[in-house]
């Protein structure tokens, strides 16, 4: 009976012979799917990142088209 539990407790994957060619590929799949996902989560960070920035240049390049240099007789416009 306990030794029934333990075996469902298992996953199928570790009863395998380790130098099985199923085994194997079963694996690198996994890992490929786990390094997949977070290559996706750190794409969209970097996404959300860059987004930010370009908002934040726009909202100074609007800012400073809008401002006067300390003379008064030049717009500040900065550089693109």
């Amino acid at each position: 009976m306990l030794l029934q539990i333990k075996d469902t407790l298992i996953p199928f994957w570790d009863k395998l012979p380790k130098d099985s060619q199923f085994f194997k590929h079963y694996m690198q799949n996994i890992n490929y799917a786990k390094l997949k996902n977070v290559a996706e989560g750190k794409a969209e960070e970097e996404a959300m990142h860059f987004k930010d920035a370009v908002d934040k240049m726009t909202r100074d390049h609007e800012s400073a088209e809008k401002s006067y240099s300390p003379m008064g007789n030049r717009k500040r416009v900065p550089y693109v």
